[in-house]
Parts: C-alpha cells; structure tokens; sequence
C-alpha cells in the first residue's frame, strides 16, 4: 500500500492536483523495484506519495482530465516548455528567446500571450505563481528544483479561479540529504554551472546561465538562487518556507521575421532590433510561507514578492499620447491562502479562502536608438483578488464517484494616472468584476483497471492588468475589456495496469467575450473581445512498458477552436495547431538507471498568425536525441547527459506572434545543436 509524507511537499490551498485528482507523485521506489520499469499499479509498488490530504483519491477514478509526469529522472532543460513537451492537451512553443519566455497553452487557452503565460494557473508547491489577473512567468522558476508536473485541464480547472485554460502544477523535488552537488552544462549555444548543498532540513541552490543565441542580438545572461527549508514546529506542527531570487541583467530580444525573410535566412535579425536595442532585463525575489499540522487537516499559506522590469522597445514612443518605447516596471505582490478538508462517511468535503493583490508601479520613456529620454508614461495599477470556494466528494455503495465544487471570486482593477499633459488626458480608471465558477464530475470504474468519467462547469478569464493597458484606437485603460466565460464539458475513458497507462478524452467549449489579440505592432499589444468560440478535440495518452528494456509514451491531441470574427465568419483561433503527435522511445540496457537512451519525435501541424487566417507557420516534425548515464562509487553519485536537439536540422517556426501588424510574426525555431552536461553529487551521510 502506498504511504504518505504530508512533510514533502505540502499543498496549502485547495486539493492540490495531485490530491484533488488522485494523481500519484511518485518520486521514489522503496520496495526495490526501480521506477524506470513503468510499473504503475499502486499496489505493486511502494510510493513516496506527496500530498497533504488525509485520503489520495485514485487518478484511475477521477472524474477531471489529468496527467502527472515525473521529472526526478529528466535532463536540465533550458526552458519550461521542453518539460511540458508530450503532454496532451499542451501546446509548449520554444521560441528560443529568453526576452519573451516560454509560450505555453492548454486547449487553445493562452495562445494570445505576446510574452509570458497567460490564461493558465500555475502553481509552484500549490502556491500561485501566477498573479491574480492570471499572467505568470516561470522563466524565473529554478527548473532544476522540479520534482514533477501534473496539468489540470477542462472543467475542474474552474475551480482554480481565474484560470480558464487550466492549471499548470509543479512539484519541487524533496530536499536532499546531506549532500554537495555541482553540475556543468555546455553547448554550441550555452554555458551553465549550478551549485546546491543540502543538510537535510535546509538546501541552497545557486544557478548562473549564458546563452549565445543562434541569432544576433540573441544573446542571454541568468542568475537564479533558491533557499529553502521544512522544519517541525513542535511534534505536530510543520512549517516550509522558500526564498526565490532571479536575475536577468540581459536578455537580448532579436523579434520576430516576416514568412519571406524567415524563409530566406532564419537566422537573421531584423535591423530595428539593433537599431532601438530591443532587450530586457528581470529581477525577482519571492518569500513563501507554508503552515500545516501532520494530520493534513488543515493548510495556511502566505507569500510576498517583487518583480523589476526595464524593456526596451523596437520602436521610439515619442509622442505625447504613445507611452513610450522603454518601460520600466516595478510589480510588488503578496497573497494568503487557507484551507480545511474533513471526512465524514462517504463524504470527503473542503472549504477554501484566498486573497491576493499586485501593484504595478509603471513608467514609460521615449526609446532614443537604445538611450533613454524623456518620459511619456507614469502611472500605478493594481489589481485586488478575494475567493472562496467549497468542494466536496461522494463515493456510493456501487463506487460510483461524484464530484462537485464551486468559487466564488471578486476581482478589482484601478489605475492611476500620474502622467496628464495636454494631448495626453487622464487615463485612469476602475472596475469590479464578481464571477462564479463551478464543476460537476462522476467516474464509475467499468472493470478493473477501466474507467469511465463526465464532467461539465463553468469558468471565466480576466484580462490581465497589461492586457488592459492599451487600445488600438485612441489612449487610456482599456476599460472596455471583458471577462471570457467559458462552458465546458468532456467525457473520457481511463486504462491503467501494471505496465500500462492510458487516457482518452474527448471534450467541447463553448466561450463567449473571448480575449484574442486585436493588434500587435513593436511590442505593444492591443486586445479585444470575440463574440464568441468554440474548442472541440480528442486528447490521447498511452504509455507501455514494452519489456524490462524499452518503453514508450505516445501522445495525440487533435483540437478545432474556431472564433467569430468582426465579419460574423469562423475562423481558427491564431495560434493554434489543430494537430500535434508525440512519440518518445526509452531503452536502458541494463533495466535500471545507470544507461538511459531516449528518442523523442514531435509532429505539430501549422499554426495561423493572424484573426484573417491569411498565412501560417508550416506543420513541423522535430526529432530529438538523449543520452544519460549515471555511476554511484561509495558516497559519490555521476551523472553524464549528452543530447543533440532537432537532429533533423530542420528549419521551423518555434512560435509566432499572433496579429502583428507589421507582418514580423514569425520567430525562428532552434537548428541541430548538442548539449552536453555533468553533475557530480556528493553525500555525507
């Protein structure tokens, strides 16, 4: 039977996924049976569970749609959309550009983000990453420190608040024994070292990235450090706390090309790029506070952070009304969550509470080819965020399980303007929004191991703050911006035995006031409200153990999301792809960890750039090729990666920009490149 270490990895709001879905984080074995051999029957194997419930509800018998993935055994990656590569529902796009960060979407949802992630929740250790009008970066998350992710979609993402597309959760790993640990990663493109140490209760983590591009004006330069602790109160009481630092002093942006100039030479960089030095520097520092007895019974939270932006535009920004072309942005944020969840026959009940707010202190200056000038924006926003939510599980005498749950949530937005000369009036302005959202679930098991589920609810998506700052006509807070409403209703089948794992989904979303791009032109981006769209698609996962030596995973997901246009026409959502497949192959020669090769091949269909649906990146097939090797001698642990990335050497679009209108929407994917790393870990115990 598996046991539980609330002590972990603590979730402190809601169910964590994990929790909530009954996904299991397996992140050691302890019966002997190594975990690379793809057994996935509890029953089979002993499991290091993380969670912080009293009682792991079975993925087998969730009625959401959801999948965990280890990511214990994974090699460094560069950026968060290589660990998401694979997964259904997930379109993870590498736009080899460390300015914009990763572009991630689930189901269609968060397509339009110009930079950064929109439209998803993320959580890291159930706090929120995300700020609480729904945008996130997890550029600065340490990803090394990832234990595992699992990746809500659907319906029962509602329940997360406001996060239409769904939910995004990361686990860290455990902190380690005592230990030192060094690692060294090179490449034709990159240098990275990375430092932690460990005493058992408490682990430093230092990180430092340099990144050449394989544009000009490409180049990339990262700190990151993390420190964190878990430690007994008293003998019933535990406290977690984390401290996260990032700096970026250089993150060059090349932009995107037009389809003939990407055609003609990927590699090149548009001249206003140099021209205005378009780059950007990032810093951000982040406390959290985790609180919760051994018993699980009940969770505490807080955090408290601030982001530091300086961006500077690829263009100048010198009239009074335009805001400039170089911004610089100061985002101070905290927030506080609770919850308790009890047992009561059948039943399984929670109930939630969470408040957050983010204050953006913004300055813009007119971009004088790379030299600051005079100032055309200064202004504060801030956004105020107040939830609850209750939820609640029966499982009948015949097991059929039925789930439901509902949130309620009041959001606020105001900005002030402290920038008013003539030709530039008074752009504040604020609004309140209340929106409830809701989900409805069951799952009966057909025979061992085979499951059915349905579920259906409702939820919204708020515009977030920067999203709100500009219009396409005219100057002001763009005020007029709606909340997306979505419905949402999927059923699906779910196959688990010892050496297999499957899933199919098949679902349907209707949304009224979708949030699409309305223009983007030299960085700044201007939104709008769809009158309404559809998403309808087939998720597919299958993972086999083949032998004790071979093992693969396959993924498809097949999506139409169509919206109306101003011309009352449907059209494809930009964007999107309506088709991905992804194989991946492992051998390990020795049925254990000690030699891993794994070859991974990803299909992605095209993806149109504008609403007119008038060109689009071409379908692309990448492959990919991993070597690892690891070697234990007394108290010291070797590990060796070797990799070469798209070995094809294929020439692709990593992602575009959706509606730019000057037509340089394409953003050159990475060519054949190989990296090679080396860590040695040192233990004490």
């Amino acid at each position: 039977m598996p046991f539980k270490i609330s002590c972990v990895i603590p979730s402190l709001f809601g169910v964590s996924i994990a929790t909530f879905s009954g996904t299991v984080l397996a992140t050691h074995t302890t019966t002997g049976v190594k975990q690379a051999a793809g057994h996935f029957a509890e029953s089979e194997i002993e499991r290091l569970v993380v969670t912080a419930t009293q009682q792991p509800k079975p993925w087998l018998s969730s009625s959401a749609a959801i999948l965990s993935r280890d990511l214990t055994q994974e090699a460094p990656v560069l950026d968060i959309a290589s660990l998401l590569q694979g997964l259904p529902g997930v379109q993870a796009d590498q736009r080899a550009n460390f300015a914009q960060d990763s572009r991630i979407s689930l189901r269609g949802f968060g397509s339009r983000s110009s930079f950064g992630v929109r439209g998803i929740e993320v959580l890291l250790d159930g706090i929120p990453w995300s700020t609480a009008d729904g945008q996130s970066q997890p550029g600065s998350m340490l990803l090394e420190q990832l234990g595992a992710v699992e990746v809500l979609r659907g319906p029962f993402a509602a329940l997360y608040g406001n996060s239409a597309g769904g939910v995004l959760a990361l686990q860290s790993k455990a902190i380690a024994p005592a230990s030192v640990s060094i690692q060294q990663r090179s490449g034709q493109l990159l240098q990275q070292q990375q430092l932690q140490v460990s005493s058992g209760q408490t682990e430093l983590s230092l990180k430092q990235l340099k990144h050449d591009g394989f544009r000009a004006h490409n180049s990339a330069e990262k700190r990151q450090a993390s420190l964190r602790q878990s430690r007994m109160v008293t003998d019933q009481l535990q406290l977690n706390w984390r401290y996260d630092w990032s700096d970026d002093p250089l993150l060059q942006d090349p932009l995107g090309l037009t389809f003939a100039e990407w055609q003609q030479d990927p590699r090149q960089t548009t001249a206003v790029a140099t021209l205005f030095n378009s780059q950007k520097s990032s810093a951000q520092r982040q406390l959290t506070l985790q609180l919760e007895p051994m018993t699980g019974e009940w969770q505490l939270g807080a955090w408290h952070g601030q982001r530091d932006i300086e961006q500077f535009l690829a263009f100048s920004g010198d009239a009074i009304s335009a805001a400039g072309g170089i911004v610089n942005l100061q985002r101070h944020f905290f927030g506080v969550k609770a919850q308790r969840q009890f047992e009561l026959d059948r039943w399984w009940l929670q109930y939630s509470a969470q408040f957050e707010q983010h204050t953006d202190q913004r300055q813009g200056y007119i971009n004088r080819r790379g030299v600051i000038g005079d100032l055309r924006r200064d202004e504060s926003g801030q956004v105020q965020s107040a939830e609850v939510a209750f939820r609640a599980e029966y499982t009948t005498a015949d097991l059929w399980r039925l789930s439901a749950g509902a949130r309620l949530s009041q959001l606020k937005f105001a900005v002030t303007d402290y920038f008013i000369r003539p030709g530039n009036p008074d752009d504040s302005g604020e609004k309140s929004e209340q929106h409830p959202s809701f989900a409805f679930g069951l799952s009966y098991p057909l025979r061992s191991g085979l499951s059915w589920h349905l579920s259906l609810g409702q939820g919204f998506e708020t515009p977030t703050l920067t999203e709100m700052a500009y219009q396409s006509q005219g100057t002001g807070l763009n005020l007029a911006l709606k909340a997306a409403r979505n419905q949402q209703v999927e059923s699906g089948f779910k196959y688990q035995t010892q050496t297999t794992q499957a899933s199919l989904d098949v679902f349907y979303i209707q949304s009224r006031d979708e949030l699409i791009v309305d223009q983007s032109l030299g960085g700044r981006t201007s939104y709008r409200n769809a009158a309404s769209s559809q998403r309808r698609g087939v998720e597919i996962f299958l993972q086999h153990q083949l032998s004790a030596y071979w093992q693969q995973r396959f993924t498809t997901t097949l999506l139409d999301s169509r919206f109306e246009a101003q011309s009352g026409v449907k059209r494809e959502l930009p964007g999107v792809a309506r088709v991905q497949h992804d194989l991946q192959l492992d051998f390990r020669p020795w049925q254990d960890d000690r030699w891993l090769l794994r070859t991974q091949l990803n299909y992605r269909g095209k993806l149109p750039v504008d609403d007119a649906n008038s060109l689009s990146a071409p379908a692309v097939t990448l492959l990919n090729l991993d070597s690892r090797w690891q070697l234990d001698l007394q108290n010291n642990q070797w590990q060796l990666w070797l990799g070469l990335e798209n070995a094809l050497n294929e020439s692709y679009v990593g992602a575009v920009v959706v509606n730019q209108a000057n037509g340089r929407s394409f953003e050159p994917g990475v060519p054949r490149q190989w990296v090679a790393g080396l860590q040695l870990r040192i233990d004490f115990n």
